[in-house]
């Protein structure tokens, strides 16, 4: 019995028909591989603002949070709180952990802003001009990309109301130039405006005096205690 080998060959049709799927898998994959990898991108650059977020929350926490008064006398030999508050800068004392006996437990900061960047700039000695002590002063970016900040500040109003909620009131600015005043801010309160939109507020109580600012004591201080003994 004689066998016949019978050739199978693809028409052109098939051959059209087997590339068009093979086409449509290709760009559906490249289409797929492109999505998860913008996706990938925009998880990870979250993740990198979240963690910078959190960075400089323990950083505001830390200085607002244990932020103390701090007196000396300045080039007149004149007693001085050291404090500068205004609604675009902030000079304070935080108390720090301690890691150097020489350095001690306190920090002298600066916050402002400078070419869209929220500067951190600190010391652990007191100063007038930052450049009387510039072999012992740091300065660390906190954020990038930051279009303008704003402080505010939380005092005491003269009203006699006996509901310490409404004695309450902000400010965003702290004399202390022109006054004898010698203590700090009840609170601290930071608001962030990034170049994207996005709006951020830091808000902290500060440490402050303690005789006043101890949970259960609201009441305002006295004129003696708020701006120092005669």
């Amino acid at each position: 019995m004689k066998q016949t080998n019978i050739r199978h060959s693809f028409t052109l049709l098939e051959v059209m028909i087997a590339v068009s799927i093979m086409l449509i898998i290709a760009i559906t994959l490249f289409a797929y591989s492109g999505e998860t990898t913008r996706t990938w991108a925009k998880l990870i650059g979250e993740r990198n603002k979240f963690n910078e977020l959190l960075t400089f929350d323990r950083t505001i926490h830390q200085i607002f949070t244990h932020a103390v008064p701090f007196y000396w006398n300045n080039s007149d030999d004149e007693k001085t709180n050291f404090i500068l508050a205004e609604s675009n800068r902030l000079r304070c004392v935080y108390l720090h952990s301690l890691n150097d006996a020489e350095e001690g437990a306190l920090r002298f900061v600066e916050l402002y802003l400078e070419d869209n960047n929220l500067i951190m700039k600190y010391t652990d000695r007191p100063f007038l001009e930052w450049d009387d002590i510039q072999n012992r002063t740091h300065t660390t970016v906190l954020l990038k990309n930051v279009s303008e900040i704003s402080f505010s500040y939380a005092d005491w109003t003269d009203e006699t109301d006996d509901a310490w909620n409404e004695r309450l009131m902000w400010t965003d600015y702290w004399e202390t130039e022109n006054s004898e005043r010698m203590d700090i801010p009840l609170a601290i309160m930071l608001h962030v405006l990034w170049t994207d939109g996005r709006e951020e507020c830091w808000l902290r109580r500060t440490m402050g005096n303690s005789f006043r600012e101890r949970l259960g004591n609201w009441d305002p201080l006295s004129e003696e205690k708020r701006y120092g003994s005669e």
